[in-house]
């Protein structure tokens, strides 16, 4: 059983959840989640060694990656990016936007369907600054290495596209992951 207390383990599952294809060595995953390197590659071997994750050396480099045949890797992503991980840190970044009303993410992360090239796309409803949102999305981007886009709509213009049975709106809303 791995344990998910440690904030160095989440961090990296993290990671490989959103980016299940990327391989990493350690001292680039420690740049790039900001820990420490020999913690960072004690939790990897840890990882490795329960199974959730694989590795291999290309030159002197030893390279991690998501074991896509683990047997509990679905139940885990959920658990990680849901209630520990991505969407639960997006969504308390994003309370702190005055004036944010509610937040969703949509599209391929939405739908479980993403790829190595997918974004994760996030519909922002509110009077909000999306210059302020910007700033917060941002620091996600840098984070977990994927473009995010954002809509941004005002409560009116959100009831009216409801109301309307706008196209756009209505797709996205079918599979979204309401954030708030």
């Amino acid at each position: 059983m791995i344990s998910l207390r440690s904030k160095i383990t989440r961090k990296i599952l993290d990671f490989f959840f959103l980016n299940p294809r990327v391989k990493k060595y350690t001292n680039e995953l420690a740049r790039l989640l900001e820990l420490d390197p020999k913690n960072l590659d004690r939790k990897l071997k840890e990882l490795e060694k329960g199974g959730l994750l694989k590795s291999e050396f290309l030159g002197r480099q030893r390279y991690f990656y998501l074991n896509a045949r683990f047997p509990l890797l679905k139940e885990y992503k959920k658990i990680i990016l849901k209630t520990l991980g991505f969407e639960k840190d997006l969504a308390a970044a994003l309370k702190k936007l005055p004036q944010l009303k509610e937040a969703y993410l949509f599209g391929s992360y939405a739908k479980d369907k993403m790829d190595a090239s997918s974004d994760i796309d996030i519909l922002l409803v509110g009077s909000h600054s999306p210059l302020a949102a910007q700033k917060v999305i941002l620091t996600f981007q840098r984070k977990i290495g994927r473009e995010i886009n954002i809509v941004d709509m005002t409560k009116k213009e959100f009831a009216a596209k409801k109301r309307s049975q706008d196209n756009f709106l209505k797709n996205a809303l079918s599979s979204a992951i309401k954030l708030l």
